[in-house]
């Protein structure tokens, strides 16, 4: 039998990367039952006994008012786990011990783990775990994600807990005499009413108490219990709320003493980095050296890809002949798959840019920064924080909202993150950009993706004026401690992102390489200038001509609607280069475009019409197809609007 483990806790506090000590390369990753959240489970073994660990949304109280939060309790109260192991941070117990203790208000299986206890040592922190064991009830382990300080003793406890050989208590938490004459009088209401089931009734009350609107809902159409005002249910939140912090502070007292007091690292490097007028400045900086990163360190190992390609296909074509099955295999499949994977070596190198940045820390800071910026335009760094993972993809981008609570807000972020220049772009930029730009390759890339935000700011502005009048949301957060990214942390972050690349090569990009293939063989046998692909592109052509752009690269455009990468397959093909190194390219490439062309292409690659995958991210997460359809309409017109500014522009200065 195996035991089941949920591991709950606030988000940025090493939570993933103990999961990541615990299950190694032994998970997966799925979508919660109904929604598209990310699910993550993993396995451990330990002493004969297998462990199903399931990763929970990172959460501050299970209060349910955003997906991540109901996704946690419905999983601990309908799953019921065998044990739940509550993470905090040692550097900042006091919110994750007000997560424990809403937690030991409905189960009673609970370990408390206090992570990082290797840098509250380093800040002169002593932390009693036998004083908290005592005062909440539960085993307590200290542990190191990062260096694995405590991990077999958390799987000791874990297994311990399930055996039954090691036990937690419910705390009762006295609230004061005004809240529990309240909590006593529901739970009457409840018990005469016989509808418990599987909640405790006693938590119930204090949700009831607290205004969760889900609760809310259960208890008035079951019980026919009266309504509270929002007067009241504002009084008792506020109650119980500092019942609990008083409990959690007057602990922490015993339980915590500080060796010596001094500025932290952490407060010190804030001092810069999330300063009023050098952190935006800053963030520039780090972006501007990723995309170095990811193009000049990467580069070689592209290079290689493409002559392996390049021997492969020449191979096949020396064993089959020349024919329209050697050609399939040679121009369709190597050359357009191939094509797209000579970039897999930068799209890694952004995404290991991007991962040390997160796990260090950092990209919390960037949100807290970008958040003075964004409130301007009626957004907030929540928003900032979805709107970074639209620079690996825009579909979980647009699934990330669902942690925005507020309703406009998240709807304003959903039409925006397309904007955002997505890894799938990044192959368009760097074909085109070695080719016209070769000097200055990084500083154009990063020219986009600055213009990607600005794009995504200005649109934010016309949709908040556009659908909503706009109005401004407030970040409230809790910045993470730095900390030095593990090289196995670094590792599964880069790959779990990357490997969506792989696939999708596999998938997508594989069906749309043998159409264009086809289309661009038949009926002419191979004659480009008669093909299905040339009839098609010309017709488009018109439309296209004010930006200078070529009926292959219009029919480039058309295809690259499945999927971004899908234009570099086309160009490849259609040109007659994907065979070929980089020379080849830019001898075919450079007879239809010059850099003013070129750039312009790739301004229109970065704002038109998102890939399918997004529209269909949209549909579902806006439950309308009024939403997505707008994205498709505005993203054309406004590609279109800046391409044609940045070829007429391109055309005086390049």
């Amino acid at each position: 039998m195996m035991i089941r483990v949920a591991l709950a806790g606030n988000p940025n506090v090493g939570k993933t990367s103990l999961f990541n000590a615990l299950t190694g390369a032994r998970q997966y990753a799925a979508n919660w039952p109904g929604v598209t959240v990310e699910k993550k489970e993993g396995i451990a073994k330990y002493d004969g006994e297998r462990i199903k660990i399931v990763d929970l949304p990172g959460v501050y109280s299970l209060s349910a008012s955003s997906i991540d939060e109901k996704i946690a309790r419905d999983f601990i109260l309908k799953e019921a786990p065998d044990v739940i192991v509550v993470v905090t941070d040692s550097m900042s117990l006091e919110q994750g011990l007000y997560l424990l203790l809403e937690i030991l208000e409905m189960e009673e299986n609970v370990i408390l783990v206090v992570n990082a206890i290797d840098e509250a040592r380093k800040n002169g922190l002593k932390i009693d775990r036998y004083e908290l064991s005592k005062h909440f009830g539960v085993p307590v382990i200290l542990t190191s994600a990062i260096n694995g300080e405590g991990v077999e003793d958390l799987l000791k406890a874990i297994v311990g807990m399930a055996r039954k050989l090691e036990k937690s208590n419910k705390v009762m938490l006295n609230y004061g005499e005004d809240i529990e004459s309240k909590i006593r009088k529901v739970e009457r209401n409840l018990k005469e009413a016989k509808i418990l089931g599987n909640y405790d009734s006693r938590w119930l009350a204090l949700k009831y108490l607290e205004g969760d609107k889900e609760i809310l809902e259960l208890l008035e159409k079951m019980v026919g219990i009266e309504k509270l005002s929002d007067e009241e249910i504002a009084e008792n939140k506020v109650k119980i709320a500092k019942a609990r912090y008083d409990y959690i502070n007057s602990v922490m007292k015993e339980a915590i003493s500080k060796i010596k007091a001094k500025m932290t690292l952490s407060e010190a490097i804030d001092h810069v980095l999330t300063h009023k007028f050098l952190g935006i400045p800053i963030f520039f900086s780090f972006m501007y050296l990723a995309f170095k990163l990811t193009f000049d360190v990467a580069q070689v190992f592209s290079d290689m890809l493409d002559v392996a390609f390049s021997k492969m296909a020449n191979l096949v074509v020396q064993f089959l002949g020349e024919n329209w099955l050697s050609s399939m295999i040679s121009d369709g499949i190597i050359g357009g798959v191939g094509g797209v994977l000579v970039f897999v070596p930068n799209i890694f190198m952004m995404f290991l840019a991007l991962g040390f940045m997160e796990e260090s820390g950092y990209l919390p800071r960037a949100a807290f920064v970008m958040d003075r910026l964004m409130v301007r335009f009626k957004l907030s760094g929540r928003s900032f924080m979805s709107l970074l993972l639209g620079f690996g993809c825009n579909v979980p981008a647009v699934m990330s909202t669902r942690n925005i609570e507020n309703p406009q807000e998240r709807l304003a972020t959903i039409l925006i993150a397309p904007f955002i220049t997505c890894s799938a772009r990044l192959p368009v930029y760097i074909l085109l950009a070695s080719i016209f730009f070769p000097k200055n390759t990084a500083l154009v890339i990063f020219s986009l993706y600055i213009l990607s935000i600005l794009l995504t700011i200005g649109s934010a502005i016309v949709v908040n004026r556009l659908f909503f009048k706009g109005r401004k949301f407030p970040l409230i957060m809790e910045l993470p401690r730095y900390r030095m990214p593990s090289f196995k942390n670094l590792a599964i972050y880069v790959w779990n992102r990357g490997k969506h690349f792989l696939q999708k090569a596999g998938g997508i990009i594989l069906v749309a390489s043998i159409l264009i293939w086809f289309l661009g063989y038949f009926p002419a046998g191979g004659d480009v200038e008669k093909s299905y692909a040339a009839t098609i592109g010309r017709v488009l052509e018109p439309i296209m001509r004010p930006l200078n752009f070529s009926w292959r690269a219009t029919t480039a455009l058309l295809f690259g609607v499945a999927a971004k990468e899908v234009v570099v397959s086309t160009f490849s093909m259609l040109y007659g280069f994907g065979e070929e190194d980089l020379e080849s390219a830019r001898s075919a490439l450079s007879q239809e475009m010059d850099p003013a062309v070129a750039f312009a292409f790739m301004v229109f690659v970065m704002a038109y019409v998102p890939c399918l995958a997004t529209v269909a991210a949209a549909k579902m997460e806006t439950g309308s197809w009024k939403w997505p359809i707008f994205i498709v309409i505005y993203s054309s017109i406004v590609a279109y609007l800046i391409s044609f500014i940045a070829y007429s522009v391109g055309r005086l200065f390049l």
